[in-house]
């Protein structure tokens, strides 16, 4: 199974810090007085123009970043797999059922088959042992999230299986489209098929 992305919050994976910020309170009787220009002023409106050179520039950081490299891929994908090998463990160690047991069992294998990838390709395996831990900080995040979700409740628990499968089949999919190496093809497509596969499973749950 398999990140990108998520979400997101997608995804998730896009968490963003939050800074503090300290805010003073004024009495009654220290409220600023607003002159009235200040009151009065009409706020700024963007045009059609406007918009469009934001859009414009918009594109053009985005087309900036660095597409990213193979090792890069690999090196991500075998943490997505892990992620869903943890957070499996983790909901069915409190809600049991055969769902979990059975798909934490092929979350395994696919670990050991992307770390055939790594190997071929030179790559020190970024995972640790500790089940919860992660190198990738989204991913990190994204397990934290998830466990949380996971523990409220078993449907809530099936949920997240759905989540983890799905964007697992996105992130596969955009993989196969970035390579063009027929070895990685055929791993992430095996993959793919799989995390269908539990996404069904999870889905017949719901």
């Amino acid at each position: 199974m398999k990140k990108s992305t998520i979400i997101t919050a997608s995804v998730i994976a896009v968490l963003v810090g939050a800074g503090g910020i300290s805010i003073g309170v004024a009495s009654m009787n220290q409220v600023p007085q607003v002159s009235p220009s200040a009151s009065t002023q009409a706020p700024e409106i963007l045009t059609d123009a406007d918009k469009i050179q934001i859009d414009e520039q918009t594109a053009e950081v985005v087309q900036q970043q660095p597409a990213p490299t193979t090792d890069d891929l690999l090196l991500y994908l075998i943490e997505e797999e892990k992620l869903a090998h943890d957070v499996y463990t983790v909901l069915s160690t409190q809600w049991g059922g055969n769902t979990f047991t059975n798909i934490l069992a092929s979350e395994t294998t696919h670990q050991d088959m992307v770390l055939g990838l790594l190997t071929s390709y030179g790559l020190e395996d970024p995972r640790s042992q500790e089940i919860g831990v992660f190198t990738n900080p989204d991913l990190q995040a994204l397990y934290d999230q998830l466990v949380a979700q996971g523990m409220t409740s078993q449907t809530e628990a099936y949920k997240v299986g759905v989540l983890i499968e799905e964007t697992d089949i996105t992130d596969l999919t955009s993989a196969i489209n970035s390579t063009s190496d027929g070895t990685i093809i055929s791993v992430l497509e095996k993959l793919r098929s799989a995390s269908e596969s539990h996404l069904a499973a999870f889905s017949k749950k719901l």
